[in-house]
């Protein structure tokens, strides 16, 4: 029994210090927008589909027996597109997330109403999906193998999960806030008698387009979230500058406070530059218990606007010869 107790309370602390970390860290957090706010949806005027995956603190090992240590890794599918005839936006996106034996698995979709205003567009937008968490036995490796007091397999639950933000952009700036998270769902996870809230989390992003020369571009940025679960303590600020050349070539540099610094580069490719591919790696400096490095990999296309002016084909056997 003793023994028993004493498993689930290492499993509690467990899923806490995860639940510290809800979400990803995102190095190259300015190219998407939709994952942080759902007000950002449609904002690019294009339609995009993005595929991000990231490796936090490559090679890190837990305390444990962990076959496959404890980094995270992390993919995010995303696709949002405007409905300019409607003033909105749309949006969806899948996320995997993984660290040690938990696991978080997401679908949300977004909505933005957009308003046109004399400078900008002023966006509101919201979210709703499914949030499904999850603790994944089979990772643990226990001093007696086959102890029946242990439970095996996976367990997770999947609970409604929604969210909200406001976005403003113009051709030369961008800010939004949004919150996460707003409905606060609870998981019982390994005990009946322990319930995790999945604690929201704020998020403020900006950022400035200056145009040097005719061929180079700065982007300053920031990304600022606020963990309502530990304060300050579990908040981060992360800082980049991207400078892009011939609007194809970019590269950049980034602080994440008393974490990582990011070194970030990036082509765009293909007619309109529709095919983008980044890559981020985070130096660690902020703490000698991880890995010195993460690394992040973005893929994303947009697709082609319709041309309203070309009259659709229509195809008849009449006059298929």
């Amino acid at each position: 029994m003793i023994r028993t107790l004493y498993f689930f309370a290492i499993l509690t602390l467990t899923v806490q210090s995860v639940f510290a970390q809800q979400e990803p860290q995102l190095s190259m957090y300015m190219y998407n927008p939709l994952y942080y706010n759902p007000a950002a949806a449609g904002s690019e005027g294009v339609s995009r589909v993005q595929l991000t995956q990231r490796t936090q603190y490559l090679g890190y090992q837990t305390v444990g027996n962990l076959d496959n240590g404890g980094v995270q890794n992390s993919q995010i599918l995303s696709f949002n597109m405007p409905l300019a005839r409607i003033k909105s936006g749309i949006g969806i996106y899948v996320l995997n997330d993984k660290a040690a034996a938990n696991y978080n698995q997401s679908v949300q979709l977004s909505y933005a109403y957009r308003l046109a205003l004399k400078n900008g567009t002023l966006s509101l937008g919201v979210q709703a999906g499914m949030f499904n968490k999850g603790y994944d036995y089979g990772q643990l490796r226990p001093s007696e193998a086959g102890d029946p007091l242990i439970p095996t397999g996976r367990i997770s639950q999947a609970k409604p999960d929604i969210g909200a933000g406001v976005y403003y952009n113009t051709t030369d700036y961008w800010v939004g806030v949004s919150v996460n998270h707003l409905n606060k769902a609870s998981y019982t996870l390994g005990t009946d008698r322990s319930t995790n809230p999945l604690y929201p989390s704020a998020y403020l992003t900006a950022g400035y387009r200056l145009g040097i020369g005719y061929d180079i571009d700065i982007q300053p940025s920031v990304l600022i979230q606020y963990a309502t679960l530990g304060g300050i303590r579990n908040s981060t600020a992360t800082v980049n500058v991207v400078g892009t050349y011939d609007n194809r070539l970019w590269a950049g540099v980034g602080y994440r406070f008393q974490d990582a610094a990011m070194v970030t580069a990036g082509i765009n490719l293909m007619r309109n530059n529709a095919l983008r591919v980044g890559y981020s790696l985070d130096l660690v400096i902020g703490s000698s218990v991880k890995s010195a490095t993460s690394h992040e990999i973005m893929l994303a296309y947009a697709f082609p606007a319709p041309d309203p002016r070309k009259k659709p084909i229509v195809r008849t056997p009449r006059f298929r010869y």
